[in-house]
């Protein structure tokens, strides 16, 4: 596994100047949020920048290297919990900001997975978990699965909504459910009456009954323990 993490930058010294590497993750980063990752290259980059191409790649050695530090850089917009903090409101917290960060930084919550995440913010962010998680009961291997299930319930929620409002979810008209509702109700009457339900269409009450069911998982756990 390749990763930017594991060399070390190169020294200041005769670096092209006017740049550095925090003003060239700055910059991607402001390019992420407007236009994802498929937009993002090294030589749009360089001239968002005034610089040339190859100037960057003296900071940075790929694309994927950039696109690794820029993940990491979201990474340490999460509150992290004081190691005496209760487990239960500091999960939900963490994963409350995961959702907001999904919205507020879509490329990102889109990478996990694709790129590596264990740069220093993020392992940071994922140590921080683990304190609350221990003094609760849990061992070190039941406390990492659970910080790792309940994270990857909010990370595919968050991609599926994501999704969505970049389809245009949250402007688009709703859906016509009485249509809908015609050409299934003879065949699927149960899910017909389903669409008469709208509190379970609120996107926020979805997540959050989600959430209490991982974390009510967890509980269980915890509570046999003792």
């Amino acid at each position: 596994m390749e990763s930017v993490w594991f060399s070390k930058p190169r020294p200041s010294s005769n670096q092209p100047l006017g740049l550095s590497r925090e003003a060239i993750v700055r910059k991607a980063m402001e390019m992420l949020d407007e236009h994802g990752l498929q937009k993002l290259s090294m030589r749009k980059l360089a001239a968002e920048l005034g610089a040339a191409p190859m100037s960057l790649y003296w900071h940075v050695p790929t694309k994927d290297a950039l696109i690794e530090l820029c993940l990491d850089e979201i990474y340490g917009e999460f509150p992290l919990p004081e190691p005496d903090d209760d487990w239960e409101p500091a999960v939900r917290e963490m994963m409350h900001s995961m959702r907001r960060l999904a919205h507020k930084h879509p490329w990102w919550i889109r990478g996990i997975g694709e790129f590596n995440s264990i740069g220093p913010k993020a392992v940071a962010m994922s140590d921080a978990m683990l304190a609350p998680m221990l003094r609760a009961g849990l061992s070190l291997g039941g406390a990492a699965r659970s910080i790792s299930t309940i994270s990857s319930f909010a990370v595919g929620y968050a991609i599926a909504e994501v999704n969505f409002v970049a389809r245009g979810g949250m402007d688009s008209p709703p859906p016509d459910l009485a249509k809908i509702a015609d050409m299934y109700r003879e065949q699927h009457p149960t899910y017909v009456t389903m669409l008469d339900q709208p509190e379970i269409w609120s996107l926020e009450g979805q997540f959050e009954f989600g959430l209490d069911c991982v974390i009510d998982g967890i509980k269980a756990r915890v509570a046999a323990l003792r």
